[in-house]
């Protein structure tokens, strides 16, 4: 399995464009992309759930998705 170099990783996750954007600025196939962008979140999100434990709210504000 070919694994891409760090700072070609963090160059496709600081792009914020869209997938096919990046893929054509940097030569990394929209498959890797994706792959990297999921694990990319399941690591924040593994990140977020351990830190915000026990998290006092007294006020919540809403805005319309």
């Amino acid at each position: 399995m070919n694994i891409l170099p760090r700072d070609k990783q963090v160059e496709i996750g600081t792009e914020g464009c869209s997938i096919r954007a990046v893929e054509r600025m940097t030569g990394i196939h929209r498959d890797t992309i994706m792959r990297l962008g999921f694990r990319v979140g399941v690591g924040c999100s593994k990140l977020y759930n351990s830190l915000m434990r026990n998290v006092r709210c007294n006020r919540v504000k809403l805005d319309e998705a």
